[in-house]
Formats: C-alpha cells, sequence, structure tokens
C-alpha cells in the first residue's frame, strides 16, 4: 500500500493530538491524587487554633519563726576645719566604737563598712531685710516701683525699696566652706540576738559621738534559704491540691503544668532607732542610777506564693 504525502500528514497530526491528550489525563490524574489526600487549609487553620482548657491556681504557706539574726546600725559622724581634720577624728572614735563592740561579744568578721564619706559643710546663713512696716514691704528695687529705703536705715546700698505690690521680702545667703564632715555607717550583723540594749550601752558609754540609726531582727542567709525551700514545696501542693479539686469539680483531669510563677515574703521586724551617744553613758532614772538598755526580739512571720497553669482534659 502506497501512503501519499497528505496521509502521511494527517497521520502525524493525529500523533500529536493524541499525545496532548495522553499529557492532559496524566496531569488531571496528578492533581486530582494530590488534592483528595490534602487537608483543607480552613480546616487545618482551625486545627491549630483550638484552644485547650486551662485552669490557674495559686498556693500559699506560712509559718512563724524565730529570728536568728540581729542587724543595727551606727553612724561616727565627726566635724573639722580640713577635710583630713575630721578624718582623722572619725577614725579615733571608730577605733572606739569597735573596741566598745568587741567587747560587748560582737565577732569582729560581724563588723562591717556600710558606707564612709567626707563632705564640706556650708555656713547657709541668709540675712533678711527688714519686715513689713504696716502696708509697705521691702523689696529689691529691680523690677518694681516704691520709695526708696532712707539713707539711715543701713541699706541704703543693698538696692531695696518700699513697696505695697508685693509681699515676699528679698534675702541673700551665704555659702562658705566652715569646715568638713566625715561620716562613717557601720553594719553588725550578729547571731547574739539577744545583745543588742548591751551594745548600745556599751557603744554609748566609748564617747564616740556615735549614734544608733537602725535595728532590726532577720534570718541568716541558710536559715532564710532552708525555709523558703521548706515552705514552697508546701505551697505547691497546696496549689496543685486547689487544681485538682477544681477539676475534679468540673469532671474533667489535670493535664501538663504550662507556666509556673513564685514568690517568697518576709519583712525584717524594726525596733528602735536613732539612739543619740554623743554623751555617752547608759540611760539614767531621775536618781542618777544607771539603767541598762534592753531591746526585745519579734518572731517574724515569712511566706511563700505559687501561681500555676494547668491544661484539663475533659
Amino acid at each position: 500500500m502506497v501512503m501519499k504525502m497528505g496521509d502521511q500528514y494527517v497521520l502525524d497530526r493525529m500523533t500529536v493530538l493524541l499525545s496532548v491528550a495522553l499529557i492532559v489525563v496524566l496531569v488531571a490524574g496528578a492533581t486530582y491524587v494530590f488534592t483528595s489526600n490534602a487537608q483543607p487549609a480552613g480546616q487545618n487553620a482551625t486545627t491549630n487554633t483550638t484552644e485547650i482548657p486551662k485552669i490557674s491556681v495559686s498556693g500559699e504557706a506560712t509559718r512563724t519563726v524565730s529570728p536568728d539574726l540581729l542587724v543595727m546600725g551606727i553612724v561616727v559622724e565627726t566635724e573639722n576645719e580640713t577635710a583630713s581634720g575630721a578624718e582623722s577624728a572619725n577614725a579615733r572614735m571608730t577605733a572606739k566604737v569597735k573596741n566598745a563592740l568587741l567587747a560587748a561579744g560582737v565577732q569582729e568578721s560581724e563588723i562591717e563598712t556600710a558606707s564612709y564619706y567626707t563632705y564640706p559643710v556650708y555656713n547657709n546663713s541668709c540675712d533678711y531685710y527688714p519686715p513689713c512696716r504696716g502696708d509697705v514691704c521691702p523689696m529689691t528695687a529691680e523690677g518694681y516701683a516704691g520709695e526708696a529705703m532712707p539713707a539711715d536705715a543701713g541699706y541704703a546700698d543693698s538696692g531695696v525699696a518700699y513697696t505695697d505690690s508685693y509681699m515676699v521680702p528679698p534675702y541673700r545667703c551665704d555659702q562658705t566652706i566652715i569646715g568638713y564632715m566625715a561620716t562613717h555607717s557601720i553594719m553588725v550583723k550578729t547571731s547574739n540576738i539577744h545583745k543588742g540594749g548591751e551594745i548600745i550601752d556599751a557603744v554609748s558609754a566609748a564617747n564616740a559621738s556615735a549614734r544608733f540609726d537602725y535595728q532590726y531582727y532577720s534570718l541568716k542567709d541558710e536559715t532564710r534559704i532552708r525555709y523558703e525551700n521548706e515552705l514552697a514545696g508546701q505551697a505547691a501542693q497546696s496549689a496543685r491540691a486547689k487544681a485538682q479539686s477544681i477539676a475534679s469539680g468540673l469532671g474533667a483531669e489535670l493535664g501538663r503544668i504550662v507556666d509556673i510563677q513564685t514568690n517568697y515574703y518576709y519583712p525584717p521586724y524594726y525596733g528602735m532607732k536613732d539612739y543619740a551617744m554623743a554623751e555617752g553613758g547608759m540611760a539614767t532614772s531621775a536618781t542618777a542610777e544607771p539603767i541598762a538598755t534592753e531591746i526585745f526580739p519579734q518572731d517574724l512571720t515569712i511566706s511563700s506564693s505559687i501561681y500555676v497553669t494547668f491544661e484539663i482534659s475533659q
């Protein structure tokens, strides 16, 4: 059979069309398989944003304990015409304070410097012009109308005039340095919590130009950490028990913990402060008999709290 040129053209065209049709079928099939296995975007977004139920609870634990640390602040202040003189005098007074503390049973390791500084002392005296006379008050002449100050009043050259339009008396201050002050703040941390009064009397008797600035009861670091750990555990148990009760009441079960926050608190007890000792000696009664100072410790109330968030399942 002989194939003509026209027949060959028709055959080639049919081959091309069949090839194109086959490609279309294959692409459509692959697209169907892919889209049928893929999860719709809307459904996926809905699944990811589903909120898991949660409950948040708090737990607390509180305990009253006895302090095991006495903290006292002593300030030694000395003044002199020169800075070096004030510092030298302060060193002598500080030595008296230290010896008095050691004699009262305080260990040298329990004495530390909280701060030390030297600063100038100024005159700071102000001269005020004469007070008002009737309805007329003295004012600086600048910016005000009024009678000039009489020459015999002694203020003729002071730039002062009388006026009844304003009632603020002028003044001028002289800030000349007249000396220097050295201040040494000493902190005492002692486990002898019942020696507070004895320490006060010992330092006072030393005539050290010192004063007590503050005094309070607290806990040593190791004691505080031990109580903190114990109370934290109790607070956590309290929080879980509370969460379990809530979940049971809702007919649910506790899931994993998603958030925890803790807090610990104990306030130091502040007692007396500002016991001046420049005069020296213990307190005296009307008959001049010495009376020992007594300082009484007070118990501390410490607490721990925890805030926990649980997931729950129903």
